[in-house]
């Protein structure tokens, strides 16, 4: 490690254990932390729903930031996604720095031991007062997400062998030099980081450190606001997080703050809930969307019968046999579904999103190979169609096994083998050639009825 890096490594080192000390001294300041919670093989991220709990008052997140009630929470207009204010300087850390919002996640929210990781995004956005204006942030200044554990790392979870804390590195590893920069001109450093494990009851609520710096790594920046972009993945689940917001005020007053807010939002803020998330789709009779359709399907469905429950958007899967209405045909229908042992007659699932590796969108063009298998290591890409024949790769990231059946890539011949595309409710197989310059050639393509064993 060269001498520069190892100073500035040691800087920040410092620097967030001096902010951690200080921050132990006083109460926290009013902010909105990041909410967590899983349903099936998706992961979700949200305003904090916890009522009193640290982190979850809306309130007197809105008095600290001096905006009014109804600026909070806010939703971008154009994307739908998720804006989390905060102030640089809201601890005593310093004034370019907070460790706001936080993650974290209530009792059984998430699997117990699941690992979670943020994803960074996009690039760092300015908001410049003096021209009323969001643009790119200037060259010369970036936004560092500090704290995070190197996933690449070997990660223990045993209490014994990490002296009774939730994760730890082996030996010989540094695990406090990971960090993210959010730049003008895109994601330096580690794009991926792990945030923290869960407890034994799927609890997690974790404070990260953001810094506001020169290219020096010295702290400092221009005052206005700053905007910066991630999503949540999960080791347990297929479908990270939609990507969210986190919108750092760097010395404005509330009511440039506000027209910043604004900007983003497109109108007048509402106390309406916000929407919450889609969840993927799953096959016929999956209820509880956990992947296969079983007996607590079932018992869900008679359950709803029961309680005489009217179809709505929050339980459109338990009209198993699409008439509008739940009734004990539903159940009776999602029996015969059933995927698992103590159910009549298994049969095979039909192929969805959930139980195939690769998924290609005809509207966008994109291919996304969220397994594919490469010398016994694993990855995820996504490739956006040219042509008939030609794909281009956008990105590559290494990743864990997730499917059964990965996509295999062969780089001594450049041949990667996709044994299932999902493609509007229908199976294909595929067979691509890397042609250099990250352009890959269809070399064959035909339809399938199922997965291969």
């Amino acid at each position: 490690m060269k001498i520069s890096n190892l100073s500035r490594t040691i800087s920040l080192f410092c620097k967030l254990l001096f902010a951690t000390f200080l921050v132990s001294q006083q109460t926290f300041a009013q902010h909105l932390d990041i909410e967590v919670w899983g349903q099936g093989n998706a992961l979700f991220a949200g305003f904090c729903r916890t009522t009193a709990a640290v982190g979850c008052d809306l309130d007197g997140l809105a008095d600290e930031l001096g905006v009014p009630d109804d600026t909070l929470p806010p939703i971008e207009a154009e994307t739908d996604k998720r804006i989390f204010p905060v102030d640089f300087g809201d601890l005593a850390g310093g004034e370019f720095s907070t460790r706001n919002p936080g993650f974290q996640s209530v009792r059984n929210a998430l699997l117990p031991n699941e690992l979670l990781s943020y994803r960074a995004l996009g690039k760092l956005k300015y908001w410049d007062p003096a021209t009323s204006a969001w643009g790119d942030a200037p060259p010369n200044i970036h936004v560092r997400l500090f704290g995070g554990l190197e996933a690449s790392a070997e990660i223990r979870s045993d209490f014994s062998r990490c002296s009774g804390q939730l994760l730890c590195f082996s030996e010989n590893i540094l695990g406090f030099d990971g960090s993210t920069i959010f730049s003008g001109d895109g994601i330096h450093g580690s794009q991926e980081l792990v945030v923290d494990i869960t407890d034994s009851n799927g609890i997690l609520h974790t404070h990260l450190s953001f810094f506001l710096e020169n290219q020096a790594g010295e702290a400092g920046g221009r005052e206005g606001a700053y905007l910066i972009e991630l999503q949540l993945i999960s080791n347990a689940r297929h479908f990270p997080t939609d990507p969210l917001l986190i919108l750092f005020n760097a010395g404005i007053d509330p009511i440039e703050l506000g027209a910043a807010l604004s900007a983003l939002t497109g109108k007048a803020a509402s106390n309406e809930p916000p929407q919450q998330p889609v969840v993927p789709v799953s096959i016929p009779g999956d209820v509880d969307l956990d992947g296969d359709v079983d007996r607590i399907d079932v018992a869900l469905i008679l359950l709803a019968v029961q309680n005489n429950e009217m179809l709505n958007a929050t339980n459109m899967a338990f009209d198993v046999d699409e008439d509008g209405f739940i009734t004990r045909a539903d159940a009776l229908l999602a029996k015969t579904l059933c995927t698992l042992r103590l159910c009549f007659s298994p049969v095979e699932a039909p192929p969805t999103v959930l139980n195939v590796a690769a998924t290609y969108d005809q509207t966008s063009g994109i291919l996304n190979l969220n397994d594919i298998q490469a010398d016994g290591s694993h990855y995820r890409a996504e490739l956006k169609q040219q042509d008939d024949q030609t794909f281009t790769l956008t990105t590559l990231q290494p990743d864990i096994s997730r499917y059964a059946s990965p996509a295999q890539y062969d780089p001594a011949s450049g041949i990667l083998q996709i044994p299932a595309i999902f493609v509007n409710g229908k199976l294909f197989r595929a067979a691509l050639k890397n042609a250099g310059n990250s352009l890959f050639i269809i070399n064959s393509l035909e339809e399938i009825d199922a997965l291969s064993n």
